[in-house]
């Protein structure tokens, strides 16, 4: 038996680059049930401050690294 919370979904996919990605990596890295960027286009660290959760239009070419618009910590992240 598989263990649920690590499969797969081929319908979940990285709206950037469209690659499948797990149910947990939604969770974790995206927001609501959508996620708009994974570790096939995205840097870890691009990740680790929430680029995947914004759509690309919607950053307004701000750099999400340094803008603190975009900081966890400022939205009350956890």
């Amino acid at each position: 038996m598989s263990d649920r919370r690590y499969s797969t979904d081929v319908n979940r996919r990285c709206e950037r680059c469209g690659v499948a990605v797990s149910s947990r990596f939604v969770r974790v890295f995206g927001t609501g049930n959508t996620v708009h960027g994974c570790l096939e286009c995205l840097t870890r660290q691009q990740l680790s401050v929430g680029k995947a959760a914004i759509r690309p239009e919607d950053a307004d070419g701000a750099d999400i690294e340094t803008d603190t618009r975009y900081s966890r910590w400022e939205h009350g992240g956890q």
